[in-house]
């Protein structure tokens, strides 16, 4: 019978009225006379029906009494305790002492391996709760060893002290699958069905050749060195892997990262390679070099500390430029044209025309160029010029009477002696004196016959000394006694028949710089 049908209260038959034999209610005797032999069997009726209700009333009484002393309990003095019999509760009413009365009154036995919260002997007080909690599975693995333990208790501290197991603060717990903190473990309110232990191992570390232990009970080797505290750079190496799960006894072996610097873009970085090659340390650091990318030292070379590594990039790049072409300039005699009479006959067009170089670029910066092509794009048109080799012999006047010239130049002119000169001697041996003259043989030839208006007749034998703005210029001869000082634009007339060779395309005529002046008539 169950816990509540024990606890029910039992309802009696209503005997209000009689029943017969059969169970029906009998019924009013007829009133008047009987006949003799019925009169007997009515009367033997009448005492049977008296008899039988007579039993009736007398067993409803005894269970009415057997009830009256409960309710009147209930009613006069009772106190209400809650009876929670694995996760069933009843609440009930009694005047009885202690618990082990009323589970004995209520039939209640405890099982075996059954947990009662309260003894036997423990006096009933008002609002009491009785638990009885029935024994049941509970998993519990130490370090991956299973095991199945039956007990009533709920609470997960409880249960391993009951197992004989001990915890302590280096220990993991999961209770049903939730990692505990051990102190919380004693408060634990959720029911305990599987309880998972994983003990502290001992590690050996030996970092960089420096040995050392440590206690730990991280899921992983990453998590244990970093519990305690040993810091690991990206490009440290760690045998057995960081993922690996710590076991008793492990041996840890950290071979340290060397410090080096990356220069990358113009950015200096802090790195740390294990890698022997430079070119290894670039896999490692995740730098890799592009096209035509290279690295400095070269990716050989060994790594040390503190040593630099540079990527150097290199771009290329291919630009195109245009530039103007000049256009040349062709000259031609013309017997048409007087002597130092020019004539253009075409004018001169520029061209253009369009290179293109391969630029290469390191970090930015050009370093090389090199020609790729040249294409002319419009080819220049040269300037043709035209002249004069028709030679009109004229007269001058001169102190020494008319004189044919062939040709007449507007020359800048200028007086030297033998003192200025440093001596009497010219570049022709001849005796510096009044007379001889000098000038720019590809002007004036030597030996060439010359009149100068205000100077007289000269005869050129010596050269003009340096460099001078214009070609055009002549020194006039002087002794030191008649020197006189020349500094001006005068015209100088070349006297007598023409030379066999004659310089028809003279240099363009231009003024000396900051002198004023100029030739007329």
């Amino acid at each position: 019978m169950g816990l509540l049908g024990k606890l029910g209260v039992m309802q009696s038959a209503d005997d209000t009225q009689p029943l017969t034999a059969g169970g029906q209610q009998s019924q009013p005797p007829a009133y008047g006379r009987q006949p003799p032999k019925m009169a007997g069997c009515g009367r033997r009726l009448l005492l049977t029906i008296i008899l039988t209700t007579s039993c009736t009333l007398a067993f409803t009484l005894i269970l009415f009494l057997r009830a009256i002393p409960r309710w009147s309990e209930a009613e006069v003095g009772g106190i209400q305790v809650s009876i929670d019999y694995d996760g069933a509760t009843q609440t009930v009413k009694t005047r009885l002492g202690t618990v082990g009365e009323l589970l004995s009154q209520l039939g209640l036995d405890l099982p075996a391996n059954a947990a009662l919260s309260h003894s036997a002997s423990d006096p009933l007080v008002d609002d009491m709760v009785i638990r009885i909690s029935l024994a049941r599975d509970v998993t519990i693995i130490t370090n991956g060893d299973e095991g199945q333990f039956q007990t009533p208790l709920q609470n997960p501290w409880d249960i391993l002290v009951s197992a004989g197991i001990s915890v302590d603060a280096t220990d993991k717990v999961w209770v049903n699958g939730a990692l505990a903190n051990v102190d919380a473990l004693p408060n634990w309110t959720v029911p305990a069905q599987h309880i998972r232990i994983r003990r502290a191992v001992r590690l050996t570390v030996v970092d960089d050749g420096l040995q050392s232990t440590l206690l730990t009970n991280a899921d992983s080797i990453g998590d244990a060195l970093y519990d305690a505290g040993i810091r690991l750079y990206l490009t440290d190496q760690v045998r057995p892997s960081l993922e690996t799960a710590p076991s008793a006894d492990m041996t840890v072996h950290i071979k340290r990262a060397l410090p080096i610097k990356l220069l990358v873009d113009g950015v200096i970085i802090d790195a740390r390679s294990n890698a022997a090659r430079v070119g290894e340390a670039l896999v490692e650091l995740n730098a890799p070099l592009f096209g035509l990318d290279y690295v400095r030292p070269p990716a050989e070379t060994a790594v040390s500390a503190d040593m630099t590594i540079e990527i150097v990039r290199v771009t290329e790049d291919i630009v195109t430029e245009s530039e103007a072409i000049d256009f040349a300039v062709a000259t031609q005699l013309d017997d048409g044209l007087n002597l130092d009479d020019v004539a253009v006959l075409q004018e001169g067009r520029v061209g253009r025309q369009e290179t293109r170089y391969r630029l290469r670029y390191e970090n930015g910066v050009e370093v090389e160029r090199e020609l790729v092509e040249t294409q002319v794009i419009e080819a220049p048109i040269d300037k043709i010029v035209a002249y004069g080799s028709r030679i009109a012999q004229q007269i001058v006047d001169t102190p020494a009477g008319p004189r044919h010239y062939w040709r007449r130049l507007c020359v800048y002119a200028t007086s030297y002696n033998p003192k200025s000169n440093g001596g009497l001697q010219t570049s022709t041996g001849a005796t510096l004196a009044k007379g001889i003259v000098a000038a720019k043989p590809h002007i004036i030839p030597y030996y060439t016959e010359v009149y100068v208006p205000q100077y007289g007749l000269g005869v050129v034998r010596d050269t003009g000394a340096g460099p001078r703005s214009t070609a055009y210029w002549i020194d006039l001869g002087y002794s030191d006694h008649d020197w006189i000082t020349w500094g001006g634009y005068t015209w100088v007339y070349l006297l007598g028949p023409p030379p066999g060779e004659i310089n028809y395309d003279l240099p363009p005529w231009a003024p000396v710089r900051n002198r004023a002046g100029g030739c007329s008539g």
